[in-house]
């Protein structure tokens, strides 16, 4: 879609769902950078395609003006899009914590913050190394494993359905429905994996309805108590904020934690730097967080005209942010297409920034050093089978991994008691 206000210079037509970019999305950030790191595109109806550090950050703290929330032709005369990407997905339940904005939001994060406190997570440690030793102890003998399929994917599913409340051996089941929406490479796949979501959503409405009426200590009861402005989420509410919460704890860490053993597993004096110092492990995480930026982009909708990187956006716009170009911008980081795994300071934004930021950071970055950590004791030598790997392909908004395998010197089990 053409824009008259708009100069030659500064429109771009690619294609962010093809593979084309896909294969080469690391030069088309790194050209836009340097000379137009706010950019019109005009594919989809036409959006900013934003990919400078300083442009980001700006969009990302500025929620009034670069609105997150869903709501079609609200009655501002805004068509809010949500954060979900350029187009919207079709056929997902809106993000109930992540497109929502303004005092209900910040009461959602006030409420929810206490469930993912340092001290809250040093809590769930146990549990955490307890899981991730049996998952290693089914395949530690045979010598060969996929650290996806059989770690990296169970291990924050079970950690996810513990929080929930819901029961462990369901963990399959949403690991994979939210691995397969965000690993599908066309509309055929997409749908296909889609197709699951309502069955998914009874299902949750269901277990809901039971700690409605007969509360637990996890975090559905807690919701399902939780009031705003004198009364309890409907629930649709509910179901928004647990298909958020549990697509969160599900995939992303999934993804961070395979890509990261994906390129430690490849480069192999970074891991035994790694394995030679331990102390490098929360610098590291952070450095695979800012590297990997699992969550790639994120959409916004402009509430009001502004001006952003010296271009004028309009009332209704649309804007795509990328953390991942962001977070490989060379006036911020240096030799930012490199893993330095003592990099300080990193001010990197995989986490987002503002008051959307992601409200499981801490338990995310423990989850990294815990599981990172088991692989490199347990299996230092793994070898990655290239050949076997799959990495997501067509998804402008996440990156991961669909399989890792890897081979091993045999190990011993350490007879680690099931999670309960």
């Amino acid at each position: 879609m053409g824009r008259p206000d708009v100069s030659a210079d500064a429109i771009v037509g690619f294609d962010h769902h093809s593979d084309e970019f896909n294969l080469n999305e690391q030069e088309v950030n790194a050209d836009l950078r340097s000379r137009c790191p706010v950019a019109w595109n005009e594919k989809y109806g036409g959006f900013w395609y934003v990919s400078s550090y300083d442009a980001v950050e700006q969009v990302a703290r500025d929620g009034d003006t670069f609105a997150h929330k869903y709501e079609p032709n609200a009655a501002d005369g805004v068509n809010y899009q949500g954060e979900m990407g350029v187009p919207r997905p079709e056929g997902q339940p809106p993000l109930g914590i992540g497109e929502v904005d303004g005092p209900y939001h910040l009461a959602l994060r006030r409420a929810l913050t206490p469930f993912f406190s340092s001290g809250a997570i040093e809590k769930m440690r146990p549990f955490m190394e307890q899981s991730v030793h049996w998952f290693l102890d089914q395949r530690i003998a045979d010598g060969r494993m996929d650290l996806v399929l059989d770690y990296a994917s169970p291990v924050p599913a079970i950690l996810t359905m513990r929080l929930m409340g819901l029961p462990y051996d369901n963990w399959q089941l949403y690991a994979n429905l939210f691995h397969s929406v965000m690993d599908a490479s066309d509309g055929d796949a997409y749908n296909k994996a889609i197709a699951e979501v309502p069955a998914m959503i009874d299902g949750l409405l269901k277990f809901a309805a039971t700690r409605r009426a007969d509360p637990a200590d996890d975090l559905t009861s807690f919701l399902g108590r939780f009031e705003f402005d004198g009364k309890r989420l409907d629930d649709n509410q509910l179901i928004d904020i647990l298909w958020n919460l549990i697509g969160g704890g599900v995939d992303t860490t999934t993804s961070l934690t395979a890509l990261s053993l994906l390129h430690l597993g490849t480069h192999r004096d970074l891991r035994q730097q790694l394995i030679d110092r331990p102390e490098l492990y929360q610098t590291a995480g952070d450095e695979y967080l800012r590297y990997c930026s699992v969550n790639k982009t994120l959409s916004r909708t402009v509430s009001r005209d502004t001006v952003l990187g010296g271009q004028q956006l309009r009332r209704n716009d649309k804007v795509l942010i990328s953390w991942f170009a962001a977070n490989h911008d060379e006036r911020e980081f240096e030799r930012a297409d490199e893993v330095v795994l003592d990099r300080a300071p990193n001010r990197h934004v995989a986490f987002g920034l503002g008051p959307h930021r992601c409200i499981g950071a801490p338990l995310a970055r423990v989850m990294f050093q815990v599981m990172v950590k088991a692989v490199l004791e347990r299996m230092p030598d793994y070898v990655v089978e290239l050949d076997g790997v799959h990495q997501y392909s067509g998804n402008p908004s996440m990156t991961g991994l669909g399989k890792l395998p890897v081979t091993f010197t045999p190990g011993v089990s350490l007879g680690t008691s099931r999670p309960t």
